[in-house]
């Protein structure tokens, strides 16, 4: 059996000395058990999306470009294929992901481009993106003007659902996000079906490892995985699933068409990535056979 030394080590993200040995296979063995037994029971509890929820034309906020995609990329694939109407709106500008290594107004260009390019992989018209080009980061401070912008595209589109981030996800502009498009939706005044979707509310253990070579994220996820006790506390953040194992190809070539947050470029190795992030967990967690989500009705009728 590992010690507890051992175990601490496998948990932080780094048992060197036995990481060949059969107990540290074992400890690997235990967090992808955990992951994939609650994995089992969210699934079982939860009910499949309405037949007319793939049809509903639809508004996704995402608060940074990827997050369409890696949040619910497969649903909205699969409602486009489905004849749907879905447009993008993009939030913060994306231009903060790498600060000190580009300059902010090139890496906010390239990101916008990426943002069409994904759109286009998931089976929309690259028109459909549009840009309220926030500050990344400082969300926060703007939640009156994404509630007004909101408000407003919401009354030319009349969209029969809005997507937007979790009410749990943690990131400061995914709060920022939700506050803002919800307090739109309620002076919407037209029945509203809201689908929150999660993205950094699944980085913490069992799904990640807790060590991150990435600055911060070390605490984040052991924050995280304290306050979820460890997961079992998002068994009542969800009713709604998605299957979308028959969407990946097109998830995976969205997410791809993102190059600036999964590629490191040739000559800069300190460039951080996605897949980077405890060492490809996160990424493999949001490319799962199922998306989900909290479903809610607002302005409901009668």
């Amino acid at each position: 059996m590992p010690s507890m030394a051992q175990r601490r080590a496998y948990l932080n993200g780094e048992p060197p000395a036995w990481r060949g040995t059969e107990p540290y296979w074992i400890m690997i063995g235990f967090r992808q058990a955990a992951a994939t037994a609650i994995d089992a029971l969210l699934i079982r509890r939860l009910a499949p999306l309405a037949a007319g929820d793939w049809r509903a034309s639809a508004v996704l906020f995402a608060p940074h470009p990827d997050d369409e995609t890696l949040g619910c990329g497969g649903l909205v694939a699969k409602k486009i294929a489905a004849g749907a109407d879905v447009r993008f709106v993009f939030v913060t500008d994306g231009s903060a992901s790498h600060a000190g290594h580009a300059a902010a107004g090139r890496l906010r260009e390239r990101r916008e481009d990426e943002a069409r390019a994904a759109v286009s992989r998931l089976g929309a018209d690259a028109g459909r993106a549009t840009f309220l080009r926030l500050p990344d980061g400082r969300a926060r401070e703007h939640i009156p003007e994404i509630a007004a912008a909101a408000a407003s595209l919401l009354a030319i589109w009349q969209p029969e659902c809005v997507l937007i981030p979790h009410r749990l996800d943690p990131t400061p502009d995914h709060v920022a996000v939700h506050a803002g498009v919800s307090a739109a939706l309620r002076d919407h005044g037209q029945t509203v079906v809201v689908l929150e979707y999660p993205i950094w509310l699944w980085y913490h253990w069992p799904w990640v490892r807790l060590r991150s070579s990435v600055p911060g994220l070390t605490a984040a996820a052991i924050r995280q995985t304290l306050t979820s006790a460890a997961g079992l506390r998002l068994l009542s953040a969800f009713n709604a699933m998605a299957f979308v194992a028959d969407a990946s190809e097109a998830k995976c070539a969205a997410l791809a068409a993102h190059a600036s947050q999964m590629s490191k470029p040739a000559d800069n190795p300190n460039w951080v990535t996605l897949p980077d992030l405890s060492d490809g967990d996160f990424v493999r967690r949001l490319l799962a056979d199922h998306e989900l989500f909290l479903r809610r009705v607002v302005n409901p009728r009668g």
